[in-house]
Order: structure tokens, then C-alpha cells, then sequence
């Protein structure tokens, strides 16, 4: 569908202001009006204030507004805050964009609300993070999982082969949307854009969850962006790979197969109607940066980058730095996955190496442990990230251990496989539960999420049957000391299961 003239018209301005943060400098000419305040919050621009913690937090006390005059409302945006949106929609190539600051988690919760009533079907990859089910759980949809594929030498579970997704379609003809991850927590990305005219052709939207992927399509060196190869929404983490502050994202809609005025209903009730305008200023000003500087320094880091992992990767004997595989279509430079080439050393315990030596990495799991890279690294930057990486491998080395003996982890039926789950998300979570131990939990219904974090993926989610498989992975993740958020039982030895 053609846009209106005066849409385009505007979109030509918006490219004109994008050295403009509206939103910010609305928030500087409050600071500067210095009016006294009767307003919430209670802080009062920061004259109240504890004295240990006012240096560090004085100046954004000062711009931590509220819906007062002259700075706009994210639940019915006019000015400001709407500048700000449209500005960002043109720099990401939306049509219309949200400002989320609950992270891709409200953005996710508010899509599953939008797109689905009590009953609904969804297509959904079951390798996605929590937020995903939590939204469905809420919405009461019935989700119909579909295996992803997995990565052979990483065993990173990512997008599965669009011919498995067009033949779940086939059989599955009423379900409301397709859900995918990409890219992965990995930064392994597919190409979609056969996906989505798949999709399209069967008369659904494409949902694609790109959280780590929000950098993507701004520079030639990094992967398109799922919106330019035909996503009808996008959610991304604008605090994960670019400059916003923790908690601030992006939702993103294309063309008209989803609602734009029922995502704004929606995340108007989810949305704290005391939204934190410094976090949305952030954003603001995370694009702003972006266009500004961004995208020539995402260029110059992935360089250096690249040059450093290539000479890394021929130096390195006891480690090994992912280079990519024929199965993945693009991988992120700005991540390294680092693992142990004899596997003597489990992911989790490299996590705790590198701690030791100064280098916090952003996930690890049985196998690796990814670093993460902004898009403004400066030699000196990467060259501490180097410096630990060939420490490590110097003292794995000098101490050998021996190799591990242990069965690959499955945490996913193979392929392209489909299950609907026996009891919907939503029954599941209301109806009457009780513990077992994990051997007798055997062939009952999941009566909690199992959620090995990060990356937040549910090994089992509310209604599914628990399987020998499932028991296996869950001694195996914590003997290896996987961390699971929220579990009813710290020691993994009992599970809730539905009576």
C-alpha cells in the first residue's frame, strides 16, 4: 500500500532533523526553566535527595520529569515524545515506531497481547526468550512450537529452515503470526526474507524478536535488519547494542497487517503511566547517535575487530574463536564466541577465568562464552579483550585437564519438528499443582517454567509433557552449574507438575 503524500513528505523532513533530539533538549528547557516543582516525583528535581548517592545521580534527578506541561506523554504522544518516535522510525525504517522502557520484554508481552485473543493459534520458534511465552501466557494463545536448528559446533539453537516453517503453515492454516528469533543471543542471523514473503503469502505477519540485533543494516560489514528484509514487527533492545540506557528499546511496525492503534492500547496498559523520560531521552539520543556517528564507527570497529579475531583465531591453541559455518547465513562481529578447543573446560568455567582476569563476559553455557563488543571499540579496548584471551589460553596451556566426558545437552526436539502442548500456557499456570521429584515428574505436565539463564530460553514451559530428555539436560546443566532463574527448587531435584 502506497503512503499518504504528506507521510512522505514529513518522512523527507524528519531526514533533515536527525541532528535534533527533541525529546532530550525538551527535558534540558525543563532543567532550565527552574520552576519549582509540586509535582511528582518526590525527589523534586533532586532537592531531595540522599547525600551519598546525589553525585552520582544529581544531574539526571534534574531532567527525571513527569507528564507535566511542555514535555509530552508516551501513553498519547503530540509532540515530543512523537518527534522523537517518528525520527527513529525514519533512522530503522519503520513506519511507525514505540518507545518501550520496560525492555524488548514489554515489547514482546505487548505484541502477544495485540495479536492474539483467548484461543488463538501462533506459530512460534521454541527457542525464544521468556518474555515470548509470558506474553502468549497473558494473552491465553495457544502456541504451536516448532523446533529451531541448531548450530553444529557451537550447538546454538537459531532460526529454523523456512521450508519447515511454510509446511507448519500448510497445516496449520489459522494461526494469527509467525514468531522468530533473529538473531540469536550469538549473534548467528538468517537471512528471513524468503520467511517473510512465505508468510505474507499465507496471510500472516512476520514477528521477528531481534533484541541483540538493533545494530543490524546500519553498516554493510554487520547483517540487514529483519524490517528490510520484510519483518512486519520488529522488537529490539536499543540498550543491548547501541547507546540507550538499561531497560530502554525499540518496537518497530511495517505496513499494515498489524495494528498500530491496538499495539498503542495495548502497551498503554503495560506501560507504567510514570514512564522514566530520562530512559526515554536516552533513546532519543541513541539515535541521534547513530546516524551522527554510529554507523562510520560500527564500520571502523567491525575492521579492527576482524583483523584482531583473524590473527587471534591462528595463534590460539588451547582456545578456539568461532569463525562462522555453512548453516549460519550471517554471523556479528561485534561478538566473539570463545570455547575450548578440547573441551577440558566448560563455558561456565571460562566465564569465571576471564572474570578472574578482569574481562566479564556477556553469556556462557556448557560449551562458550560470548564477548560482546560495542560499536565504537578503540584499539586500546580490544586490545585488553586480547590480552585475556591469550592469558587464558596461555594458562590452559600450561595446565591441561582432562576432557569431560558428557553427552551433547538436547534442549530441543530436532528440526522443523511441531508440537502443540496438552494444556494452553494460560491453563496451565492457573491450574492446581504440586512437587515431585524429577524422576516421577516423568510424563506429567510441566507445572512451572525450567529457565536456564542467560539467555532466558524456557527449557520447559507451563502444560508441556516432561520427558527423560528433559530430566537428563536438567541434571546435566546443573552438575555443570548452569544457573536457573526462579526455580521452585534450588536444587533441581523436584519439579511442579500439574495434577
Amino acid at each position: 500500500m502506497s503512503q499518504p503524500l504528506e507521510i512522505l513528505e514529513n518522512t523527507v523532513e524528519k531526514e533533515l532533523q536527525h541532528s535534533k533530539a527533541p525529546l532530550y533538549e525538551a527535558l534540558c528547557q525543563y532543567e532550565e526553566s527552574k520552576r519549582t516543582s509540586m509535582h511528582v516525583p518526590g525527589h523534586k528535581d533532586g532537592r531531595v535527595f540522599d547525600e551519598g548517592g546525589y553525585g552520582h545521580f544529581s544531574n539526571i534527578l534534574k531532567i527525571d520529569a513527569t507528564e507535566s506541561v511542555g514535555i509530552d506523554d508516551l501513553h498519547h504522544p503530540t509532540d515530543f515524545i512523537a518527534d522523537a518516535q517518528a525520527l527513529a522510525a525514519n533512522a530503522f525504517g519503520a513506519d511507525h515506531t514505540f518507545f518501550l522502557v520496560g525492555g524488548s520484554t514489554i515489547g514482546n508481552i505487548g505484541t502477544a497481547l495485540t495479536l492474539c485473543s483467548p484461543g488463538d493459534q501462533i506459530l512460534v520458534q521454541r527457542n525464544m526468550h521468556k518474555s515470548v511465552f509470558h506474553g502468549l501466557l497473558l494473552a491465553g494463545a495457544r502456541p504451536i512450537y516448532i523446533a529451531p536448528a541448531i548450530e553444529p559446533t557451537t550447538k546454538a539453537a537459531m532460526v529454523s529452515d523456512v521450508y519447515y516453517i511454510e509446511e507448519a503453515l500448510k497445516k496449520n492454516p489459522h494461526v494469527k503470526a509467525v514468531w522468530v528469533t533473529n538473531p540469536n543471543y550469538y549473534g548467528m542471523s538468517q537471512n528471513i526474507s524468503g520467511l517473510a514473503e512465505t508468510c505474507h503469502k499465507a496471510g500472516v505477519p512476520l514477528i521477528v524478536d531481534e533484541a541483540h540485533g538493533a545494530h543490524f543494516g546500519h553498516a554493510d560489514e554487520v547483517p540487514p535488519s529483519a524490517l528490510a528484509q520484510g519483518a512486519d514487527v520488529v522488537v529490539q533492545s536499543t540498550h543491548k547494542m547501541l547507546t540507550a540506557m538499561t531497560m530502554a528499546s525499540m518496537l518497530h511496525v511495517r505496513g499494515n497487517r498489524v495494528s498500530r492503534e491496538r499495539l498503542a492500547q495495548v502497551l498503554g496498559m503495560i506501560q507504567s503511566t510514570s514512564p522514566s523520560y530520562p530512559l526515554l531521552a536516552s533513546l532519543d539520543l541513541a539515535r541521534r547517535y547513530l546516524v551522527e556517528k554510529g554507523r562510520k564507527q560500527l564500520t571502523e570497529t567491525v575492521a579492527r575487530l576482524e583483523k584482531r579475531r583473524i590473527r587471534l583465531a591462528t595463534e590460539l591453541q588451547s582456545l578456539n574463536i568461532w569463525e562462522g559455518s555453512q548453516e549460519v547465513q550471517y554471523r556479528d562481529p561485534l561478538k566473539w564466541i570463545i570455547s575450548c578447543k578440547n573441551e577440558t573446560v566448560t563455558g561456565y568455567q571460562l566465564l569465571d577465568m576471564f572474570y578472574e582476569e578482569g574481562a566479564t563476559a556477556e553469556i556462557s553455557d556448557p560449551r562458550n562464552i560470548v564477548f560482546l563488543f560495542s560499536i565504537n571499540e578503540k584499539e586500546e579496548d580490544i586490545d585488553r579483550v586480547v590480552k585475556a584471551v591469550q592469558s587464558i589460553d596461555a594458562k590452559l596451556k600450561e595446565t591441561p585437564g582432562q576432557k569431560q566426558e558428557q553427552k551433547d545437552i538436547v534442549m530441543f526436539a530436532e528440526e522443523g519438528s511441531v508440537y502443540k502442548p496438552h494444556v494452553s500456557l494460560q491453563d496451565a499456570f492457573h491450574k492446581p499443582r504440586h512437587k515431585v521429584s524429577l524422576e516421577k515428574a516423568v510424563g506429567s505436565l510441566c507445572g512451572e517454567t525450567v529457565l536456564p539463564y542467560p539467555p532466558g530460553i524456557p527449557l520447559l514451559t507451563p502444560g508441556e509433557e516432561i520427558t527423560k530428555s528433559h530430566v537428563a539436560t536438567i541434571r546435566q546443566l546443573h552438575e555443570m552449574g548452569a544457573y536457573f532463574q526462579s526455580p521452585s527448587d534450588d536444587t533441581m531435584q523436584t519439579l511442579y507438575v500439574i495434577k
